[in-house]
C-alpha cells in the first residue's frame, strides 16, 4: 500500500503536544506576567479611543494589504506548480464525462480503462496513488465503470491534497512576508492601541514581538479569516 494512505492506520492519532504542557506553559506564562507588574514599572495599555470611528478604516487597510500580500504568494507558488494541478483536474475530468454518460457501451469503457490503466500502474509505481485492483479481460461493464470510479477517487484525493500543500505554501509564504511587514513598522497594536511606546523597556519589548507575531499571523491568515471576522461583526451589528 502506498505511503500516500497511511493515514487510513495512523491520521486520526493525535502528534501533538501533550495538553498538560499546554496548561504548564500557560500557567508558568500567567504567573510570569502577573510578577513583572511588581517588579517591572508596567501599565495598563489603553484602546484606542477613536477605534469605533476609524474601525472600519482599519480593517480596510489590513483587508487590503492581506489580499495584496496573499495574490503575490499564490502567484510565486503557482509558477511551479499550477501545471500539475490543471494535469489532475483533467485527469478527472475525463473519467467523469464517460461516468456522467448513461448507458456508455463496453467498447468505450475498456478504451478508457485501457488509456487511465496505463497512467494509474505509472502512479502505483510511484507510490503516489494507493494500489487499485486491475479488471481481467472478460469484465462487464459494472467492472470497468467500478475501476474507472475508483481511479477517479484516488485522483480527486490526491488533487486535494496536492491543493492543500499549495495552500500551505501560500500560508507560510504570507505569514513571513507579515513578520517582515511589521518588523519594518505595520503594527495592529498601533492601531488597536493608543500607544506601545511605554516606561517600562520590558513591557514595551513584549508588546512590540507579540505586535509582529500577531501582525504575521493576520496576514497568515489570509483574506478568508478577515472576511469571517467581518461577516460575524456585520451579524452582530445587526442585532444589536
Amino acid at each position: 500500500m502506498s505511503k500516500k494512505y497511511t493515514y487510513i492506520k495512523q491520521g486520526l492519532k493525535d502528534d501533538g503536544f501533550n495538553p498538560k504542557v499546554w496548561w504548564f506553559v500557560l500557567v508558568v506564562v500567567s504567573l510570569l506576567g502577573s510578577s513583572l507588574y511588581v517588579i517591572d514599572n508596567f501599565t495598563v495599555v489603553d484602546v484606542n479611543a477613536e477605534l469605533t470611528s476609524v474601525g472600519g478604516d482599519v480593517f480596510l487597510k489590513y483587508f487590503f494589504i492581506v489580499v495584496a500580500v496573499e495574490r503575490a504568494a499564490a502567484v510565486f507558488v503557482g509558477i511551479s506548480r499550477s501545471q500539475n494541478t490543471v494535469d489532475w483536474a483533467l485527469r478527472i475530468k475525463r473519467i467523469s464525462e464517460v461516468l456522467a454518460k448513461e448507458n456508455p457501451s463496453k467498447s468505450i469503457l475498456r478504451q478508457v480503462y485501457t488509456r487511465e490503466h496505463r497512467l494509474v500502474a505509472t502512479l502505483e509505481q510511484a507510490e503516489i496513488i494507493g494500489q487499485i485492483t486491475s479488471v481481467s479481460e472478460d469484465a462487464d461493464e459494472q467492472d470497468y465503470l467500478g475501476y474507472l470510479t475508483s481511479a477517479k477517487h484516488a485522483y480527486e484525493f490526491q488533487k486535494g491534497s496536492f491543493d492543500s500543500i499549495t495552500k500551505l505554501y501560500v500560508s507560510r509564504i504570507v505569514f513571513f512576508a507579515g513578520i517582515v511587514l511589521a518588523t519594518l513598522g505595520l503594527s495592529v497594536f498601533g492601531d488597536l492601541f493608543s500607544t506601545i511606546v511605554l516606561e517600562s523597556k520590558v513591557q514595551t519589548w513584549f508588546l512590540r514581538v507579540s505586535d509582529i507575531l500577531i501582525t504575521g499571523g493576520l496576514l497568515g491568515g489570509g483574506s478568508a479569516g478577515l472576511n469571517a471576522m467581518a461577516t460575524k461583526m456585520s451579524d452582530f451589528l445587526n442585532k444589536n
